[in-house]
């Protein structure tokens, strides 16, 4: 006969996946025993992209709203963030894309698929790679060894070991010649030849030359250079902005960009002013007017003025996007306000509260 502390386990493991929505296999498919509203707890969570968050609970993922409620069930075994309207989901080994009511627009019927970007997304039939618009119709057949994102119209492609750039009729606009290459930004691609870094424009025409060992992509008009082990900023003419006297930089953001000085991070603004001193383990983007920072192995945020305004207090934590920001406290995963109160689920409010209230005082 069982025993009423085997059946008291049963029922508890029959509620919980009432509660989190489990998926039960039969066969190949996965059929949904119930749509819950809300999440108790979280494995995973991404920041939020047109009202939508995607959330892990074991091996499958879902989206919430705003409101913290499950509005695409836990069901796909891997999700990507909504991009112009539509998110591309893996279910059964295939990827398709759904709407934002959780609606397949898009067939499973592809190998790999990326984000919607400027209208168009790079997918793969398991050997080459081409673009689909939001119908779904092939716009560059699968072709390519691999490919990169559209980005102010130009996208890049690899055919064997070379790379170019196609426009978004499919044409080929800027020839397979560079050994490695990037999306466009400011009007401008960094591209390698050989041992060789430069700057190309839209026609492929070589604008700013190799005279620094690295470079990453420009942002709000600056891109952070590496010249003799030392980093500082380049302008779209090439020219030193900022000069190369950091160990370590981060693209510009919001004004302001993170930099290394020996093993502290700060901030500097675009006149390389330091206006957030070196006191940070790790530092991160701005946005949104907060950025992420690591002190003591926590993470927290600080604005702009470089004030703590949320204690470094997670083991994990992204930056904040629309409002709230996924972070993970305890082993659980959730999200707080630009106040850094829990919002939901409820297993990190419980979490955080209980920290709180756990006091030496209170013992």
């Amino acid at each position: 006969m069982t025993s009423g502390w085997c059946r008291r386990f049963l029922m508890g493991v029959v509620l919980t996946a009432l509660l989190v929505g489990w998926l039960i296999p039969q066969g190949l498919a996965y059929v949904e025993r119930i749509r819950p509203t809300f999440a108790l707890h979280f494995d995973g969570a991404q920041p939020f992209a047109s009202g939508r968050a995607v959330v892990k609970q074991g091996t499958w993922h879902g989206y919430i709203d705003h409101s913290g409620n499950l509005v695409i069930p836990l069901r796909y075994t891997d999700a990507r963030p909504f991009s112009e309207g539509l998110a591309a989901v893996e279910l059964q080994d295939k990827w398709g894309y759904i709407n934002k009511k959780g609606q397949v627009v898009i067939p499973f019927a592809f190998e790999r698929a990326f984000d919607f970007s400027e209208g168009l997304a790079a997918v793969s039939d398991g050997h080459k790679w081409g673009f689909i618009n939001k119908s779904g119709q092939v716009v560059v057949p699968c072709q390519y060894d691999h490919v990169l994102n559209f980005k102010e119209g130009l996208a890049a492609v690899k055919r064997g070991h070379k790379w170019g750039y196609i426009n978004r009729s499919g044409r080929l606009v800027i020839p397979c010649k560079f050994d490695n290459v990037y999306s466009f930004s400011d009007g401008l691609a960094r591209v390698k030849q050989g041992n060789s870094w430069s700057f190309i424009d839209e026609k492929g025409r070589v604008v700013i030359s190799e005279f620094f060992q690295w470079a990453q992509p420009f942002h709000e008009g600056l891109a952070a250079a590496n010249q003799d082990g030392l980093w500082g900023y380049i302008n779209t003419k090439g020219q030193w902005e900022i000069g190369a006297q950091f160990h370590q930089a981060l693209k510009f953001t919001e004004g302001l960009a993170a930099v290394q000085w020996r093993s502290r991070w700060g901030y500097i603004n675009r006149q390389g002013q330091l206006v957030i001193p070196y006191s940070f383990e790790e530092a991160w983007y701005f946005r949104e007017g907060l950025a992420l920072v690591r002190q003591n192995g926590k993470w927290g945020y600080i604005d702009s003025t470089g004030a703590l305004v949320i204690p470094c207090q997670f083991d994990n934590a992204e930056s904040f996007a629309e409002g709230v920001a996924p972070v993970k406290f305890q082993n659980e995963w959730g999200y707080i306000n630009r106040s850094g109160q829990p919002v939901f689920p409820p297993a990190l409010r419980i979490a955080m509260e209980q920290l709180l209230t756990d006091t030496p005082g209170d013992k």
